[in-house]
């Protein structure tokens, strides 16, 4: 698949996003002038780069939908649910020939009649225009040239405009991998190309020639009834890689006016402009062609010509997220080797660093700069979360009404911003939960108004940074978890014992058990006790945590917490026993060293008063089956997740480490407070704190 081809891809579904956005904001809100306008030009657009690609199937089902929604936003069509509806199941028929392009399969024939199906309805409102056009106009009104909107046929371009379209290409273009005879033949059909005129120019010495580079330009004249943001689009995704002007032949001061429209797009207009405004007037017996192509055999021009800037480029690059991630990998190779490097100049004597000062100096330099790279190469990949989020209104829309529930959805913190891989993880598990909301939680409009709540329920979908994690909330005003029901299936299902004694929490975690379910019948939906152990499995694969909290009869609301990167990140290492650990830095609250009275005060407590705050103090050698301290000097991390905090009991302080984060496997699976590894300069390997486990097992 050629990049431009990706691009291509990438760009239809973002395009399908913001249509799909537009549309559920429809149902919620009524049809704005900027829903409307966002709907046309998203199809717009994808029509014009499908032509450009020569991908007929789309072209033609876009073209319909893009003359419907022309009349919407010119107010000859009102537009009104049923035609929302249809537009939803249009984006996702676009949605699969895209999915068919990218697969580089053909499209099949129960695919094609679903479009047939659509075009019919798109059609039916057309018609309904037609004819209602008919009726308010006179007899000799040009009622043929309205129906022609239902047709594709391009093929009578006899009436129209005549465009002026001068074209050079840039010395990068062969290398994009696109043919300008693919934007010659889209041309063709909206518009007849009435002159063609290759142009040689810039040619260099026989020595000096280059194979890649493109020494050609063309001028044409076509005429067609497409306006000039439309001709303008068949050439958008090659902008960066010609010289483009566009004119329309037949006015007056068409200098002036492209100039102030396309000020931005360099010199080139104007020098070529210039020379033609010598003219009073455009007229039928001067050929463009002719006067540009003396144009280009001037050298003057030719030589300014060269130093013209081209059209604005975007500020954004597309990059494949599989190099970012290779990338990584050697970004974490280097902090590892330069740790290595750290490690060896610190373990020298005395009088062999003063020799190596230098070397010292170099590589707590190489480190600073490696901090700055690192956060470089994680920031790119980070993104808005708001992308995903908007991606669940349509699924909530749907779900709502399919089971005839009113819901509001809202959607807060959309600029949060997390790991790629993470977000794309746990868009899955955040459906699950979505739908089990709508479907258990919120009531029946009428259920709802029998209790003194309003008709319309609601769902809302939070992200926020805190403490070092980001927070996602689902929280719903529903009738809440039945927790006396919870906790009797669980008891029937022999999840807990008859008679034992629970709290409101613990009870409200037993829906996160296999199997476990108070649905009294399943739906299409949800209700089979299948997926909520699957989601918390999902959060927890993901270094995160997952809290359940409910008021009966009010709503319920869960909480989960994710680390914001997966890959590398500050740590603070301490050794208990013969073990060395690293404690996430942003976990961290503070660090109290103890001397020898304290620490035989401390001797076998439980709790630690903290500024008048009693605080858990956990001693993990228990647990890790570490062998006793035998300093007499100990030390206490405070550390924190969410608003629960402990305190650590700890042999050493080490210092601040660049963590490169390494999974274990399953060798330390019966450890759940280790959440990986990370190899330390001196070659040894450090496990990694998981906080909110050694929190929740203090607990």
């Amino acid at each position: 698949m050629s990049e431009e081809l990706e691009i291509f891809l990438e760009d239809c579904d973002d395009q399908l996003q913001m249509m799909e956005n537009a549309l559920v904001d429809m149902q919620s809100n009524g049809a704005t002038e900027d829903s409307i306008g966002a709907i046309f030009r998203a199809v717009h657009t994808i029509k014009g780069s499908a032509g450009m690609f020569g991908f007929d199937d789309i072209v033609a089902f876009t073209h319909i939908g893009e003359n419907l929604f022309d009349s919407i936003r010119q107010g000859d069509v009102a537009i009104n649910e049923d035609m929302i509806d249809l537009f939803l199941l249009c984006k996702d028929h676009i949605d699969k020939l895209i999915e068919v392009l990218a697969d580089e399969e053909e499209i099949g024939e129960g695919q094609r009649d679903i479009g047939e199906d659509l075009i019919k309805c798109l059609n039916a409102y057309l018609a309904d225009e037609a004819e209602e056009i008919a009726q308010n106009s006179s007899e000799d009104s040009p009622l043929e040239s309205e129906i022609e909107i239902i047709s594709l046929d391009t093929s009578s371009q006899d009436i129209g405009i005549k465009w002026h379209i001068s074209i050079r290409l840039e010395k990068e273009f062969f290398t994009t991998g696109m043919s300008i005879s693919s934007i010659l033949n889209f041309l063709n059909k909206i518009g007849k190309i009435l002159i063609n005129c290759p142009i040689l120019y810039k040619i260099p010495p026989l020595q000096d020639l280059d194979p890649l580079i493109p020494y050609i330009g063309f001028e044409l004249r076509i005429q067609t009834q497409a306006s000039y943001e439309e001709i303008e689009d068949v050439f958008e995704f090659i902008a960066n890689d010609v010289n483009l002007i566009i004119f329309e032949e037949g006015k007056e001061n068409a200098l002036a006016s492209l100039v102030q429209q396309r000020e931005e797009e360099g010199l080139i207009k104007e020098l070529i402009f210039a020379n033609l405004a010598q003219e009073n007037d455009f007229k039928e017996d001067l050929n463009p062609v002719e006067k540009f192509t003396e144009l280009s055999q001037d050298t003057s021009i030719v030589n300014e010509l060269a130093v013209v800037s081209k059209k604005k480029s975007s500020s954004t690059l597309r990059v494949d997220s599989a190099k970012i991630d290779i990338l990584i990998n050697y970004m974490s190779e280097m902090v590892i080797a330069n740790s290595k490097i750290l490690s060896l100049v610190e373990s020298e004597e005395d009088e062999e660093k003063e020799e190596n000062s230098e070397l010292e100096e170099a590589a707590q330099h190489m480190k600073e700069l490696l901090e700055l790279v690192r956060d470089g190469i994680m920031d790119i990949r980070m993104v808005q979360v708001g992308e995903s989020f908007n991606k669940f209104r349509r699924i909530v829309s749907d779900t709502s009404k399919k089971i005839g529930k009113d819901i509001e959805f809202v959607i807060t913190g959309g600029e949060t911003e997390l790991d790629k891989t993470v977000v794309e993880r746990i868009s899955d598990p955040l459906v699950h939960m979505l739908r089990n909301s709508i479907d258990h939680g919120i009531e029946s409009p009428q259920e709802r108004l029998e209790k003194g709540k309003p008709e319309q329920g609601r769902v809302d979908l939070r992200a926020y940074p805190d403490a070092g994690t980001i927070v996602i909330e689902i929280e719903d005003d529903g009738k809440g978890l039945d927790k006396d029901r919870i906790l009797a299936k669980a008891i029937e299902n022999g999840q807990v014992k008859e008679g034992e004694s629970l709290s409101d929490g613990e009870i409200y975690k037993l829906i996160f058990v296999a199997g476990l379910s108070t649905a009294e019948e399943v739906s299409a939906i949800s209700g089979r006790g299948v997926g909520m152990d699957v989601v918390k499995r999902n959060i927890e694969d993901l270094r995160g945590t997952i809290d359940i909290s409910s008021t009966q009869g009010k709503g319920s609301k869960i909480t989960i917490r994710l680390p914001l990167t997966l890959a590398i990140i500050d740590g603070f290492l301490v050794q208990i026993g013969n073990t060395k650990f690293i404690i996430p830095l942003e976990s961290i609250q503070e660090c109290i060293e103890l001397t020898a009275e304290e620490h035989d005060e401390m001797a076998g407590n439980e709790f630690i008063n903290l500024r008048g705050e009693m605080l858990p103090l956990l001693d993990v050698r228990n647990l890790l089956k570490e062998s006793p301290s035998h300093s007499d000097r100990q030390n206490i991390v405070i550390v924190y997740f969410g608003n629960k905090m402990v305190g650590l009991l700890v042999d050493e302080l080490l210092g601040e480490h660049q963590t490169v984060i390494k999974s274990l496997g399953d060798v330390f699976k019966h450890l759940p407070v280790i959440s990986g590894g990370s190899i330390l300069g001196s070659g040894e390997i450090a496990l990694i704190f998981d906080i909110a486990r050694l929190i929740e097992y203090k607990k």
